[in-house]
């Protein structure tokens, strides 16, 4: 790992107190939710040049939904504020990976190298985050990502140009589901099916860890190819095992509602469920509708949370996409880019370590996703809930807060050096002593 920020820096941060951290220069810019701005500097209406930014999202294939939501949240804010910050003019070329990582990083130097750009956003898949997270920081460019969940981009890979702006690892966000399952939810067994690969190995260790931590017994772990259709299959062997409580992580798009109607097609119990983020995204709930209010998931997101900076963004998006509820990847595509727009607002056209330092300096009592902030790691430490499917009066379906777990971070209860002298998460191994 390369150098990363000194502890010291933080623990100013930290004794300053959350609210009176963050400084952001143009109430425009600033994510709903941001601390009182700052005055601009620099603010002088002059041709501040471009800032280049080169997004890959998969735009096409089985997380096809997923990635083009990934890519509208990004393009809302710009389509809201303009794509021009101080006389900086901001340009996005998007390329389509298919969450391949091949082509990901095919992608991403192409965007490097030919068409020279300051940065790039995205990709979405793990795999495919951490092959162009490697690349970049090979070649001293800035990587932000705005939903990719692998542990290591900010364990193991971190590095000072890359930086999660909009979502949380695997492990950290469900490990507050497995508390809660074993807690509040009464579930004394469980069993899991999740995707057969980084994402999958790690939101189960999560859940996991946080159910047997918590007094529960895991019966059975089953998992999935990413590219499966039908979960038939599986949902057999979810009914074979007979636990109290089934837990299920997708990395969202299609296999979310795939699984949903293989499961309620057995006439299964909806209410013994508990799915990931991403299995319960708002292209899941469009897709299923009524037949799953009640339905219960874990997420750093929640767009039925009561609060003023989700209320906006809900607004927003609803004016920018027919009506329609952000989910997720929305949210983190949003604010990567008012992150962005906020650093250009304060410090002008910077690019480089010096872009990512200045993301992860911000703090807030109340963004889009909570009270958040970034740790040393360049990782976003904030809420995990635990969400039920409601119907709104607007027709929609939202992830509502049943309960709230504050300010998780990434190391599931132990010291970083611990964690990371651990073995990466796999099928053989979820963290378990």
């Amino acid at each position: 790992m390369t150098s990363m920020k000194t502890r010291g820096r933080r623990s100013a941060l930290a004794a300053a107190g959350i609210a009176a951290i963050t400084a952001l220069a143009l109430t425009a810019c600033a994510p709903p939710g941001a601390s009182e701005p700052a005055p601009s500097a620099g603010s002088n209406g002059e041709d501040g040049g471009a800032l280049k930014v080169g997004f890959i999202s998969p735009t096409t294939g089985n997380f096809a939904v997923a990635g083009q939501e990934m890519v509208d949240g990004w393009n809302l804010y710009w389509d809201i504020n303009g794509a021009e910050v101080e006389g900086i003019t901001i340009e996005t070329i998007v390329e389509d990976d298919a969450g391949n990582p091949e082509t990901s990083l095919t992608k991403a130097k192409k965007l490097v190298e030919q068409d020279e750009v300051d940065f790039i956003v995205g990709p979405l898949i793990a795999n495919t985050a951490l092959a162009v997270a490697a690349y970049t920081a090979s070649v001293d460019v800035p990587n932000l990502h705005p939903v990719a969940a692998s542990d290591d981009l900010t364990q193991r890979a971190a590095n000072d140009l890359t930086v999660r702006t909009g979502s949380m690892g695997g492990s950290q966000a469900n490990y507050p589901g497995g508390e809660w399952a074993a807690t509040e939810g009464g579930y004394d067994t469980a069993v899991t099916l999740c995707a057969d690969y980084a994402f999958g190995w790690e939101s189960c260790a999560g859940f996991v860890q946080g159910f047997t931590q918590n007094g529960g017994e895991v019966l059975e772990q089953i998992w999935f190819p990413n590219t499966t259709t039908d979960f038939s299959t599986y949902v057999s062997q979810i009914q074979a095992a007979g636990a109290d409580v089934v837990y299920v992580a997708t990395a969202g798009g299609a296999p979310g509602p795939n699984f949903l109607n293989a499961y309620l097609g057995l006439g299964l119990d909806m209410d013994d469920l508990l799915l990931n983020c991403c299995a319960a995204d708002q292209g899941t709930l469009r897709a299923m509708g009524d037949q799953i209010v009640g339905l219960k998931s874990v997420s750093y997101w929640a767009e039925g949370r009561d609060s003023e900076a989700v209320a906006e963004f809900i607004d927003a998006y609803g004016e920018f996409a027919d009506g329609k509820v952000p989910g997720a990847y929305v949210a983190g595509g949003y604010m990567t880019a008012s992150l962005v727009a906020s650093v250009l607002a304060e410090r002008g056209l910077v690019t480089g370590e010096d872009l990512v330092s200045a993301i992860t300096e911000y703090t807030f009592e109340d963004s889009i996703f909570g009270r958040v902030s970034w740790d040393d790691y360049n990782q976003m430490v904030g809420p995990v809930y635990v969400r039920e499917v409601t119907a709104g009066d607007d027709g929609n379906f939202y992830n509502t807060p049943i309960a709230t777990f504050e300010d998780v971070d990434q190391w599931l209860g132990r010291s970083p050096e611990d964690a990371l002298a651990q073995p990466t998460y796999s099928q053989s191994f979820q963290g378990l002593e």
